[in-house]
C-alpha cells in the first residue's frame, strides 16, 4: 500500500464544497423564482442587492452593478460556512452523517432561524415581519434545496473519508 494517498483520496473534501456551491445555487434560484412570482417586479438584481444590503445598507441599491456580485459573494460566502459548519459538527455528531435527510432538514430549519434571529438583526437590514406565504416559502427553501442538499455532500465527503481510512490502514 503506498504511504501517499491517490488524487480521489486528497480531494474527499470536494463533495462538502460542491454541496455548498449547489446548496447556494438552489436557494438563490428559489428566491428568485418565488419573489419574482410572489411580488412583480422584483428581478435577481433587487435580490442581490437585498443581500448585499446586509453590509451596505440602503446604498446597495444606488450604487453600482458591482452591489450584484456582492450580493451573489456573500450568499455563496455562508452557504460554504453552513456547509462546513454541518461537515465539522458531523466529525462529532456521527447521528448527522447517518440519517442525512432528517438531519439536514433539521439543519435547514436552524438555518432560517439563524439567518432570521441572528445574521438579518446583526445587518443594516431593516428588520420586518415576513408575511407567513415568504415564511412558508423560504423555509421549503432551506429544508429541501439548502440543508439536505448540504447534508447529503458532507454524507458523501464523509463516507469517501472513511474508505481512504480503510484503505490505509
Amino acid at each position: 500500500m503506498s504511504a501517499t494517498p491517490s488524487g480521489s483520496q486528497q480531494l474527499h473534501w470536494l463533495p462538502v464544497a460542491l454541496g455548498g456551491l449547489l446548496a447556494g445555487a438552489l436557494d438563490l434560484t428559489f428566491a428568485f423564482i418565488f419573489y419574482g412570482y410572489r411580488y412583480p417586479g422584483t428581478g435577481p438584481a433587487f435580490i442581490l442587492r437585498t443581500i448585499a444590503s446586509g453590509v451596505l445598507g440602503h446604498e446597495a441599491f444606488t450604487l453600482g452593478v458591482w452591489t450584484l456580485a456582492l450580493g451573489a459573494a456573500l450568499h455563496f460566502f455562508i452557504a460554504q460556512c453552513a456547509a462546513w459548519a454541518f461537515y465539522l459538527a458531523s466529525r462529532w455528531l456521527g447521528v448527522l452523517r447517518r440519517g442525512p435527510v432528517s438531519c439536514g432538514a433539521a439543519f435547514g430549519v436552524a438555518m432560517y432561524l439563524v439567518m432570521h434571529l441572528v445574521v438579518l438583526p446583526l445587518s443594516q437590514v431593516r428588520p420586518r415581519v415576513p408575511p407567513v406565504a415568504d415564511v412558508v416559502g423560504e423555509l421549503f427553501s432551506h429544508v429541501f434545496l439548502f440543508g439536505i442538499v448540504i447534508a447529503l455532500a458532507v454524507a458523501r465527503a464523509t463516507a469517501t473519508e472513511v474508505r481512504r481510512r480503510a484503505a490505509v490502514s
